[in-house]
């Protein structure tokens, strides 16, 4: 019997990548929910609480004037506007412009170096990819590909956000400082079918030997039960998503 992810799933195109940056780059992402932007889906949702719930509070103290609770089962008001950006770029066939920083400029530019000071240190070799298609809704582009099983997210801050990159110590921190990250790389891990996923950062600013730290390499393994949790939650949210997706663009066609 197939499920909510088979029937949104072409087998012909799940597995081929497009180089990043031609026109069926720019194509293929028209309304998909991409894992760079994939944590406005996994904000938490919350639910007023029953009449059982509020009996069951705390008569004093910490929760005892809770009146709502976090419900997994539903989407933040982010996501709904997130999903309202996929339904319009799904009508007009064009996907919504980015806007222009110097940080982007700046990371896309020295992404390379970081990308080779990574190899150096961990002996690993990377290759460039394009954009992944995961079911016919969902997709997102790794900063590299390692061998068939792992990939890469790195970062090149301008300045002294790197202070706060070199605080992470595994992706637990990751989750908790940075959840944006975080989810683009689990879901890359998802998406892509891989075992493993390292987040990694550099800095141009800082003296060379000192511009990345091997001890600060995170890595993310898809057989950590809480990352498979995680994967499920991403399964959840998508199927809300795509299904507030198609029937917006029913009503409003």
């Amino acid at each position: 019997m197939k499920d909510f992810f088979d029937e949104i799933t072409d087998q012909t195109e799940s597995l081929n990548y497009l180089d990043q940056g031609s026109e069926a780059w720019e194509a293929i992402r028209v309304g998909r929910f991409t894992s760079s932007e994939f944590h406005k889906l996994m904000g938490t949702a919350y639910r007023e609480m029953t009449d059982t719930e509020l009996k069951a509070r705390p008569k004093t103290g910490k929760g005892s004037k809770t009146t709502k609770i976090a419900d997994h089962s539903q989407i933040s008001d982010a996501a709904e506007t997130y999903i309202k950006q996929k339904v319009f770029e799904t009508r007009t066939g064009k996907a919504k412009p980015q806007q222009y920083a110097y940080a982007l400029g700046y990371g896309k530019e020295h992404e390379p170096d970081a990308v080779e000071e990574f190899e150096r240190l961990t002996g690993l070799e990377c290759t460039p990819s394009g954009f992944h298609v995961y079911t016919n809704h969902a997709g997102g582009s790794p900063d590299r590909l390692i061998g068939e099983d792992s990939g890469l997210e790195v970062k090149c801050p301008v300045f002294e956000k790197q202070i706060d990159y070199e605080m992470l110590t595994d992706h637990y921190d990751l989750k908790r400082m940075f959840p944006e990250y975080y989810w683009q790389c689990v879901t890359l891990l998802l998406f892509l079918n891989r075992k493993t996923w390292y987040f990694a950062s550099w800095s141009a600013s800082l003296p060379e030997g000192k511009r990345m730290k091997k001890s600060n390499i995170i890595t993310l393994g898809a057989d950590n039960q809480d990352i498979k949790d995680d994967f499920d939650q991403i399964r959840t949210k998508l199927e809300i998503a795509v299904k507030k997706k198609l029937e917006l663009i029913k009503l409003l066609d």
